[in-house]
C-alpha cells in the first residue's frame, strides 16, 4: 500500500485496504477493519472507482452484519448491489445478493431471503461460478429447512453437498450430507438416507478417518436392519468391527449388533463362500476395501 501511494497509484491503494481490512476482520479487529474499509469507500468515491468502492462496500457490510448493526449493513450493501448491477459485475453481484440475504435471514425475512438467493444462484449459473454457485446453494437450503420446507431444501443441499466435494470442501461436504441424512429420514426416504450415509463414508475414507469409516458402517448398518435388510446390514457390522481393528481401535459394540439381526431372516447357507469371494462381497459393498472379514459370528451367550 505505502508503494502504491509514493506512485500515486489510487486505485492500487483502494485494493490494498480492502484486502487490509478483510484480514484486519479475520484477527477480530472488526473496529478498526471497518475505519481501514471507510477510507477504502472513501477514495474509491472521490475517484469514482466502482469496482473498488463495491469491493469495499461489501466487507464493510458483512462486518456490519457479524457486529449486529444491520441498518447500516443493509445501507451498504444495498448500494453494493446497486454498482454491481449497473456496472455488469456479475460475480459481485451475486456475492453481494448472497450477503445481503444473510442479513435478510438474520431479521427473519424468509421471503425476501428467498428471493435474494434465487437471484444469486441464477446469476452465478449464468457465470459459471461453481465455488458461488454452490454458496448460494448451500444459504437457501439452510433457510428452507430453517422453515421446516424439506421438499425445498433437499434438492438445492444435495446439489450443494456434490459441488463442495468436487470443489475440495470436503468438511463442508460431509457436514451438509449429514444433514441431508437426518431430513431424508424425516421424509422416510430411506434409500437417499443410504446414499447420504455412503457419501460420508467415502468422505471419511479420503480424509483417512477410519474411526469416521467404522462409525458411519455401524450406522449405515442400522439402517439396513431398519428397513429388514438384513444380509446387507451383517456385511457392515462386520466390516465397522474389521475396519476399526484393522486401525488399531477397539470397536465398542463388541459384536452386538450382528446378534440382534433375526437369524432367521439371514440366508446363512451362502455365507462361507461369500465371505471369502472377496470380488462377490465387493460387487455387494463398493467401499469395501479389506479382504479380512472373515470375523466369526458370535451368538448372544458369546459361543460361535
Amino acid at each position: 500500500m505505502e508503494i502504491r501511494r509514493a506512485h500515486g497509484d489510487d486505485v492500487g491503494v483502494v485494493q490494498c485496504l480492502e484486502r487490509i481490512g478483510i484480514v484486519q476482520r479475520h484477527m477480530g479487529r472488526r473496529r478498526e477493519a471497518l475505519s481501514t474499509l471507510d477510507e477504502a469507500v472513501a477514495i474509491a468515491s472521490r475517484l469514482g472507482d466502482r469496482l473498488g468502492l463495491a469491493n469495499a462496500l461489501h466487507a464493510t457490510g458483512f462486518i456490519q452484519i457479524e457486529l449486529s448493526d444491520f441498518d447500516k449493513a443493509a445501507d451498504a450493501l444495498s448500494e453494493g448491489i446497486t454498482i454491481t448491477r449497473n456496472i455488469g459485475w456479475e460475480g459481485g453481484l451475486s456475492t453481494s445478493l448472497r450477503t445481503m440475504g444473510r442479513l435478510k435471514m438474520r431479521l427473519g425475512d424468509h421471503r425476501e431471503v428467498e428471493e435474494l438467493l434465487q437471484e444469486s444462484i441464477s446469476t452465478a449459473r449464468h457465470i459459471q461460478d461453481r465455488y458461488r454457485l454452490t454458496q448460494a446453494l448451500d444459504e437457501l437450503g439452510k433457510c428452507f429447512r430453517q422453515q421446516s420446507k424439506l421438499n425445498e431444501a433437499a434438492p438445492l443441499l444435495e446439489e450443494a453437498c456434490l459441488l463442495w466435494r468436487e470443489l475440495s470442501e470436503e468438511g463442508v461436504s460431509k457436514g451438509i450430507a449429514s444433514t441431508l441424512v437426518e431430513l431424508k429420514s424425516r421424509q422416510g426416504d430411506w434409500d437417499r438416507v443410504l446414499f447420504w450415509r455412503d457419501h460420508i463414508i467415502a468422505v471419511c475414507r479420503s480424509q483417512k478417518d477410519y474411526w469416521g469409516v467404522a462409525n458411519q458402517l455401524e450406522r449405515k448398518g442400522e439402517i439396513l436392519v431398519k428397513a429388514q435388510r438384513y444380509d446387507e446390514a451383517a456385511l457392515h457390522f462386520e466390516a465397522a468391527i474389521v475396519t476399526a481393528k484393522e486401525n488399531g481401535y477397539t470397536w465398542r459394540s463388541n459384536r452386538k449388533q450382528l446378534c440382534t439381526i433375526p437369524k432367521v431372516e439371514m440366508k446363512w447357507e451362502r455365507r462361507l463362500r461369500l465371505l471369502f469371494d472377496v470380488k462377490k462381497l465387493q460387487r455387494r459393498l463398493p467401499q469395501l476395501v479389506t479382504a479380512s472379514l472373515k470375523l466369526p459370528i458370535l451368538d448372544c451367550h458369546g459361543q460361535p
